[in-house]
C-alpha cells in the first residue's frame, strides 16, 4: 500500500511540474529589462504616472489580450515596476462598452487640488488619480475621463463623458498636465488627419476651451500622440518646452516616427523657436514617446519610453511565445547644445537610458588605449541565455583614410548559431551604420528595413556610443545620447546573441580610448 501510495505521489509531482506555467522571463528570445505584455498584442504607451506614495513607475498601454494582432476591442493594459526594469503584470485597467470600441491612447494626471470633485477628504492627494483618454467607436473619436481609488489599478468612467467631442474621426491621444502659471489644466490632443496639434485648457478636467493648434515638421500620413514639457538645459538653470508628435505612416525611415520641436508655451500657445525638424530616434523601432507624469524632475529628470516597433511590420513580427511588441527602456531627457557642424551649435534632445540599481554584472572587459590592427579583436561571451550585454566604446580616428579603401570599425554581436548584427563606424563619411540582417524566414518582410545610419560630429575630438542588447533589441546612444537607434531584429526562436566583438579592417585608423563591454543579469 505504501508503495503505491509513493508511485501516486510521483506521478502528481511530475504533473504539477510539467503543467507549471513558465516564468515568461525565462521564454527564449523575449526581451528581459524591456517590458513586455505577458500575452496578447501591445502599442503605444499611455498613462505613465510615478506614485510618489507607494514609489511604483506605471505604464499603461494600448492592449488586446485576445490576440497577437492588432484589433477591437482595445484595452488599456497595466503594469508595474519599482527599479525601472522588472516589471510586474496586473489587470486591465479600463476597456471599451462594446466589443467594436477602443480606449485609445491617453494620459494620467494626479488631481491633488480635486478640481474634478471625484475625491473626498479621505483619499490620499497623492492617489487622486484621473485617466485621460480616447474612445474610439464607429466614425467617431472622443476624450473622456476615468477615476481611481484604488492607486490605478481599476477605473470609474466619468458619467458624463465624453468631455470634448468635435464630431471627428480622427481626434485622439490626449496629454494632459497642470499649467501653473496659467493655473488650469493643459490638453494637447491631436487632430490626426488636418495635421494638428490642439491645445485646450480646463480648471476642472471636465469643461474644455480651445486655446491655439500647432502644425509644423514632418507630416507623412497623419499627426498622433502628442506631448508637451518643460525639458531643462544641462549646465544652466534654464529650461524650453518641448513638443512631442508621432507620426505614421510616412516617415523618412518608412512607416512610424517621432519628432519634436523646442520652443516657448505661455499656457495658451505653443511657438517653436526655429523651423527645424528633429526626429528622436534614427532606428524603426521608436514611436509613440510619453512621459511619466507627477514626476520630481530634480530627482529623476524628464522621464518616458517609446513603444519599439513600427506599423509597417508591428503586426508580422515573430510571435512565437504568444505576445507581440516590446517598449523601449525608460530615458531620461535634457537639451543641450551640440555641434550640428564645425561652424553652429543647436538644442538638441539629450537621451540616456535609466537601469535603476537592479542589474547584476556577471562579467566585464576593459580595455584603454589601444590601437587597432587587423590581426586583432576585443570580444567578451557568454554562454547563459539570462544574460544581457551593455557596451560603452570612445575611440577617435588617428590614421589617414581614403574613400579608395574599406575604413571602418566593427562592433559584432554574434550568436551560437553564428546569426550576426552588425555596428559599425566609417570615418569617410564620418558616421555609423547598422545592419540587422540575418538570414531567416521572417527577414524576407520587405518592409523590415535591415541597413540604418546617422551621421554625426565628433565629440570633443572623439566619437562615443552605449550600446544595451536584451535578446531582440538594441538600443543605441551616440556621443553621450545626443543621437539615438533603437531596432529590434529577430535571429532563430532560441539563439539569442552571446557575444561582442570589436574590429576593424584596417591598421592603424582608430585608437579606441576606452572601451568597456559588461554581461549583466537580472
Amino acid at each position: 500500500m505504501i508503495h503505491f501510495k509513493l508511485i501516486y505521489i510521483f506521478t502528481l509531482i511530475q504533473y504539477v511540474l510539467a503543467n507549471k506555467a513558465p516564468d515568461i522571463n525565462s521564454i527564449t528570445n523575449r526581451p528581459l529589462i524591456h517590458y513586455t505584455p505577458e500575452k496578447g498584442w501591445m502599442n503605444d504607451p499611455n498613462g505613465l504616472f510615478y506614485d510618489k506614495k507607494f514609489k511604483i513607475w506605471h505604464l499603461y498601454f494600448q492592449y488586446n489580450p485576445k490576440d497577437t494582432l492588432w484589433g477591437l476591442p482595445l484595452y488599456w493594459g497595466h503594469a508595474t515596476s519599482k527599479d525601472f526594469v522588472n516589471w510586474e503584470h496586473h489587470d486591465v485597467a479600463i476597456g471599451p462598452e462594446k466589443d467594436n470600441e477602443g480606449i485609445f491612447s491617453g494620459s494620467i494626471v494626479i488631481d491633488y487640488n480635486n478640481t474634478t470633485g471625484f475625491f473626498n477628504s479621505s483619499i490620499d492627494k497623492s492617489q487622486r488619480i484621473v485617466a485621460v483618454y480616447t474612445n474610439s467607436a464607429s466614425n467617431l473619436q472622443t476624450q473622456n475621463i476615468a477615476y481611481s481609488f484604488d492607486g490605478g489599478y481599476t477605473f470609474t468612467k466619468y458619467i458624463n463623458n465624453p468631455i470634448i467631442n468635435v464630431n471627428s474621426p480622427n481626434f485622439r491621444d490626449p496629454k494632459v498636465f497642470w499649467h501653473d502659471k496659467t493655473q488650469q489644466w493643459i490638453m494637447v490632443v491631436s487632430k490626426s488627419q488636418e495635421y494638428k496639434i490642439q491645445i485646450f485648457g480646463s480648471p476642472n478636467l471636465k469643461k474644455w476651451k480651445l486655446h491655439s493648434n500647432f502644425s509644423s515638421g514632418y507630416y507623412g500620413s497623419q499627426y498622433e500622440c502628442p506631448g508637451l514639457i518643460k525639458v531643462p538645459i544641462e549646465n544652466t538653470n534654464k529650461y524650453k518646452w518641448v513638443m512631442f508628435l508621432s507620426i505614421n505612416p510616412g516617415s523618412p525611415m518608412g512607416g512610424s516616427a517621432n519628432q519634436y520641436f523646442i520652443g516657448d508655451f505661455d499656457g495658451y500657445k505653443f511657438i517653436a523657436d526655429d523651423s527645424q525638424t528633429r526626429f528622436m530616434d534614427s532606428g524603426k523601432d521608436f514611436y509613440a514617446f510619453q512621459t511619466f507624469s507627477d514626476v520630481d524632475v530634480s530627482k529623476y529628470g524628464v522621464l518616458g519610453l517609446a513603444w519599439a516597433s513600427n506599423w509597417q511590420y508591428a503586426n508580422r513580427v515573430p510571435d512565437t511565445n504568444n505576445y507581440r511588441s516590446s517598449m523601449t527602456l525608460i530615458r531620461n531627457y535634457t537639451l543641450e547644445y551640440i555641434s550640428t557642424n564645425s561652424e553652429t551649435k543647436l538644442l538638441n534632445l539629450i537621451q540616456k537610458p535609466v537601469l535603476g540599481n537592479s542589474l547584476n554584472i556577471i562579467d566585464s572587459i576593459n580595455k584603454k588605449n589601444i590601437i587597432m590592427n587587423t590581426n586583432m579583436s576585443i570580444e567578451l561571451k557568454t554562454n547563459n541565455i539570462n544574460d544581457i550585454f551593455d557596451f560603452d566604446i570612445t575611440f577617435k580616428v588617428v590614421g589617414p583614410t581614403s574613400p579608395r579603401n574599406v575604413t571602418n570599425l566593427d562592433i559584432i554581436i554574434g550568436s551560437p548559431k553564428n546569426e550576426t548584427i552588425r555596428l559599425g563606424f566609417d570615418p569617410v563619411v564620418p558616421g555609423f551604420y547598422f545592419n540587422r540582417e540575418i538570414q531567416n524566414k521572417f527577414y524576407k518582410n520587405p518592409f523590415f528595413t535591415n541597413k540604418f545610419s546617422t551621421y554625426l560630429e565628433p565629440l570633443e575630438g572623439n566619437y562615443q556610443v552605449y550600446g544595451i542588447v536584451d535578446r531582440n533589441i538594441i538600443e543605441l546612444y551616440f556621443n553621450n545620447g545626443s543621437s539615438t537607434m533603437t531596432n529590434t531584429f529577430f535571429m532563430s526562436e532560441g539563439n539569442l546573441p552571446n557575444s561582442i566583438k570589436i574590429l576593424t579592417s584596417i591598421d592603424d585608423v582608430f585608437k579606441v580610448e576606452e572601451a568597456n563591454i559588461r554581461i549583466l543579469s537580472l
